[in-house]
């Protein structure tokens, strides 16, 4: 994998961490990643991968734009195993994303199920002990 880069004009996404999550200060935040970041992102070529390792960046730009910006470990997770198919999906981070939130539901779905069967052990251990 060559990664040849372009960076968009130094500056803030507008997240600022908890920031933009804030109800008062959304429009603010917002305002701020449409001066220079979420516009280069909408202009990039879809071949291209888009990459920000702060938090607040990558979520900024996944809800102002249509695209997932990847950390920098991931994509060398990427070049690494250099599996995915880029001509079956229409970005580069398609794959990584699709596969991450498949990964996040699974987890989802093993912890509902050990909490619904400690809640299941626990009213049994109730009743068995207050028919006792």
């Amino acid at each position: 994998m060559e990664i040849d880069f372009q960076s968009p004009a130094p500056g803030c996404c507008g997240m600022a961490g908890s920031f933009g999550f804030e109800h008062d200060k959304y429009e603010v935040s917002a305002a701020i990643g449409e001066l220079e970041l979420l516009p280069a992102i909408r202009k990039a070529p879809p071949s291209w991968l888009v990459i920000a390792d702060g938090f607040s960046c990558r979520e900024q730009i996944a809800q102002g734009t249509n695209r997932h910006a990847l950390h920098l470990a991931e994509v060398i997770q990427m070049a690494l195993h250099s599996d995915r198919d880029a001509a079956d999906e229409p970005y580069p981070e398609t794959s990584s994303v699709e596969r991450q939130r498949s990964d996040v539901e699974t987890s989802m779905k093993r912890a509902g199920a050990a909490v619904g069967g400690a809640a299941i052990l626990g009213i049994l251990l109730w009743l068995a002990n207050r028919s006792s």
